[in-house]
């Protein structure tokens, strides 16, 4: 089975994730960030994954308007859908649900958010100030779900 990781990551996070997502995948797996190739095809692949991260309620441009544009051949592939982001439970799954086309994610084989980080260190100045504000803290926070990205590949290897 050959697999296709689609995603998009502004801090990191999200190649973060795409990566140990196609370490526990089994077969051939290509991953692609859409920022280095938005135009991929699509043909080869049995099963598509595409990722991205969430910012005020939102993916990432690249990643909905490639959705967007290929919705009706993802429709005819095994997908996966993924986000990365700070919220937690149920919220975060409501949140994905929101973020992705309907049709995409009534079709997703499998579904989930893989948490977040905020990383200081990588952010610039003006996001560095609006999540100190947000969090009431300047100190890295890393909540990388590896529990959900384990379960999100065991239900794709299935």
């Amino acid at each position: 089975m050959k697999t296709l990781i689609i995603y998009a990551t502004r801090y990191g996070t999200t190649g973060t994730c795409a990566q140990l997502l196609s370490d526990a995948l089994e077969g051939e797996v290509v991953l692609q960030n859409l920022a280095e190739n938005p135009t991929i095809d699509l043909a080869g692949f049995e099963t598509v994954v595409v990722g991205s991260p969430v910012y005020a309620g939102r993916i990432n441009k690249r990643v909905k308007r490639f959705c967007s544009n290929h919705e009706s051949t993802l429709l005819a592939k095994r997908l996966g859908l993924f986000t990365c982001d700070m919220e937690e439970g149920d919220g975060s799954i409501k949140q994905l649900d929101h973020c992705y086309a309907p049709p995409l994610v009534a079709h997703a084989l499998v579904k989930n958010s893989f948490g977040g980080q905020f990383l200081f260190s990588q952010m610039g100045w003006f996001t560095k100030k609006m999540i100190k504000m947000m969090s009431k803290s300047d100190e890295d926070v890393k909540r990388i779900q590896y529990d959900a990205i384990k379960e999100f590949a065991d239900v794709l290897n299935s």
